[in-house]
């Protein structure tokens, strides 16, 4: 009998001997996993912080598939509900890490070659139309500084062709056209004061270039004023002509 056992026993037998009035978690004495039943003689009421206790035990006592079953017992006493509150007790966070670590190597070898039950089937259409409605019922907010975060992490990213795809996939279908006066409106208060990447300002600058070179740049391609019949640059024309030209009456 190793010393584990010896603690285990000592919980459990002064926990026959005594009755609390405090909050109290019913436990079994042998796991029901390793064969355990529900009858009185195996059970017994011990505080959060001796239940936590008596179940790091139980996986220092067994070995091979019965301490399994034990590491799977322990990490399910992190799991808090309205009836219990196991999270109470300080000694949770001397063993979290090594548990978590346990629990996944166990889980690992347990699960190899099988299929998750989470996985691999495909959706209802009644799940679906459920997520959809949850969603449309509780839209979530973001901040402005959640947003501009994002912007700041996804600026001067570059998409993969996979994502690329999936997003002209998602398109197809959608309204496509000249963007609205709001829309612009938007992202002009949204870009305000944004200092351009290097690489922008470049491309920017190549663009101007090759328009420039081509004769399609505006500030070379000339059009004639239907107030003043001057012929002028599309530049010229866009802040001295047209509607604003002093020749109009």
């Amino acid at each position: 009998m190793n010393k584990y056992t010896l603690w285990y026993n000592s919980i459990i037998k002064n926990a026959r001997t005594r009755i609390l009035t405090c909050y109290k978690e019913s436990h079994h004495i042998l796991p029901r996993s390793l064969g355990g039943t529900d009858e009185k003689h195996n059970l017994v009421d011990l505080t959060a912080r001796e239940h936590f206790i008596c179940h790091w035990l139980l996986v220092k006592i067994h070995t091979g598939q019965a301490q399994h079953k034990m590491i799977y017992a322990l990490n399910g006493m992190k799991r808090n509900g309205k009836d219990n509150k196991r999270y109470e007790t300080a000694i949770t966070s001397k063993v979290y890490e090594k548990l978590k670590v346990e629990f996944g190597r166990v889980h690992s070898e347990t699960m190899k070659g099988r299929t998750p039950s989470n996985k691999g089937k495909p959706m209802s259409e009644e799940q679906k139309s459920k997520i959809k409605s949850t969603k449309a019922a509780n839209p979530i907010k973001r901040s402005a500084e959640a947003i501009a975060k994002t912007i700041a992490k996804q600026t001067g990213q570059k998409r993969s062709e996979e994502t690329k795809l999936k997003m002209s996939l998602a398109a197809k279908g959608k309204p496509k056209g000249p963007m609205s006066e709001e829309e612009k409106q938007k992202r002009s208060l949204a870009n305000k004061g944004k200092p351009k990447s290097a690489e922008h300002t470049a491309k920017k600058s190549e663009t101007l270039k090759r328009l420039a070179a081509e004769g399609t740049h505006h500030s070379r391609i000339k059009v004639i004023c239907p107030n003043c019949a001057k012929q002028v640059t599309k530049l010229v024309y866009g802040r001295l002509h047209g509607d604003r030209c002093k020749s109009k009456t």
